[in-house]
C-alpha cells in the first residue's frame, strides 16, 4: 500500500509547476485582500489529488492494480490516506503562510482566528473528498466531477428554496453554537464523513468490473 501512496504523490509531483504558478497568483491576491490564505492551499491540494484519478483512468491503472495482492482494498486505502496526508501538509503550509502574511500586513497575529478559519477549510476539503471519491470510483473521474457539481447545485438550490418557506434560523443558531467547540466537533465530523465515504467507496470498488 505504501507503493500506491507513493505513486499518487509522484503523480501530484508532476503538477508542481502548475501548482507553483497558481500559488504565486493566489499569494498576490491574498496580499490584496481578495482571498483568505487558509482557503487556498488545502483546496488546491484537493484539485491536484482529483487529477490522480484522471491519470489512473487515462493510463488504465485500475485493471492492473486489482491484480495485486489485496489490490482492491489497498487502492481505496491508499487514495484516502494520501488525500488526508496531503490535506494536512497543505493545511500546515497554509497556517504558516497566513501567520506570515498577517504579521507583515498588520504587525499582529490573531492565531485563534487563523486556526479557526483553517479548520473550517480543512473540513470543507474533507467534505469534498467524502462526497467525491465514492462518485468517482463509481462513474470515473470525468463523469464523477460532473455528477458532483450537479449534486452540489441541486442541494444548494433545494436549500435556497426551502429557506424561502421554512425558518432555518434554529439550524443556523445550532451550527453557530458549535463554533465554541470546533476543536472537538470538526475532527469528529471529519472522521465520521471519511469513515462512511471509505465504506461506500470500498463496496463500490470491490464489486466493480474492469
Amino acid at each position: 500500500m505504501l507503493g500506491l501512496i507513493k505513486k499518487d504523490f509522484l503523480l501530484i509531483k508532476a503538477n508542481l509547476k502548475s501548482l507553483a504558478i497558481i500559488f504565486v497568483v493566489f499569494i498576490m491576491m491574498i496580499f490584496q485582500g481578495s482571498f483568505d490564505a487558509t482557503f487556498v492551499m488545502p483546496l488546491i491540494g484537493i484539485m491536484l489529488f482529483i487529477s490522480t484519478f484522471s491519470y489512473d483512468d487515462f493510463n488504465g491503472w485500475n485493471p492492473y492494480a486489482v491484480t495485486m495482492p489485496n489490490g482492491r482494498k489497498n487502492v481505496i486505502r491508499a487514495k484516502y490516506i494520501a488525500s488526508i496526508i496531503l490535506t494536512i501538509i497543505l493545511g500546515i503550509v497554509s497556517l504558516v503562510i497566513s501567520i506570515g502574511i498577517s504579521y507583515i500586513k498588520t504587525n499582529n497575529i490573531n492565531l485563534e482566528e487563523i486556526i479557526s478559519s483553517l479548520m473550517g477549510t480543512m473540513l470543507s476539503s474533507i467534505i469534498i473528498i467524502s462526497f467525491l471519491y465514492p462518485i468517482v470510483f463509481k462513474f470515473g473521474s470525468t463523469n464523477g466531477r460532473i455528477i458532483l457539481f450537479a449534486i452540489i447545485f441541486g442541494v444548494v438550490s433545494i436549500v435556497a428554496l426551502i429557506a424561502n418557506f421554512v425558518d432555518i434560523n434554529p439550524v443556523i443558531n445550532m451550527i453557530n453554537g458549535l463554533n465554541n467547540y470546533w476543536f472537538i466537533s470538526i475532527p469528529i465530523v471529519c472522521f465520521i464523513l471519511l469513515d462512511i465515504s471509505y465504506l461506500i467507496s470500498n463496496k463500490i470498488y470491490m464489486n466493480k468490473q474492469f
